[in-house]
């Protein structure tokens, strides 16, 4: 996946993220500030008009905009590293606002059903998120996200 792209798919991971809690919360839209501007696999990226579509989208489409961004992970052959960022970016979002609620951990796993990178090294990479990372309710085997989202 070349460069620009997989910017476009993390950036728009994370706003799947902050959406999926059916609130768009301020300290959300700060944490992608703070991610565009502080990380280095987001250097140079100009992110106001993807955050104006992609919010448009989600607008519009509520849970549907939602499911469409689940399928879409298994169409880019994402790397190990790759696959790593997007939890990473992924678990900074629900974590934003200080508060984890149940359909953010249930849009978590079901991302995470869609990559390739095992239970273990996510565990390893991110220990401090193990409550989140494990799938005790079976989530990642829902078809679809179900949840209503507003903005």
């Amino acid at each position: 996946m070349k460069n620009q792209d997989f910017k476009n798919f993390l950036f728009k991971s994370a706003v799947m993220a902050m959406a999926c809690d059916g609130n768009i919360a301020e300290k959300e839209i700060n944490e992608i500030k703070a991610l565009v501007a502080n990380e280095i696999y987001f250097m140079d990226y100009d992110f106001e008009e993807p955050l104006k579509k992609n919010i448009d989208n989600i607008k519009v489409n509520g849970t549907k905009a939602i499911n469409e961004y689940l399928k879409e992970i298994l169409t880019h052959n994402l790397n190990e590293h790759q696959e790593l960022l997007v939890i990473e970016v992924l678990l900074r979002m629900i974590e934003a606002d200080n508060k984890i609620e149940v359909r953010e951990i249930k849009f978590l796993q079901m991302a995470k059903s869609k990559l390739k990178t095992d239970e273990q090294t996510l565990i390893i990479k991110f220990p401090k998120q193990i409550n989140y990372l494990i799938d005790f309710n079976n989530y990642g085997s829902h078809e679809e996200f179900t949840h209503e989202i507003s903005s």
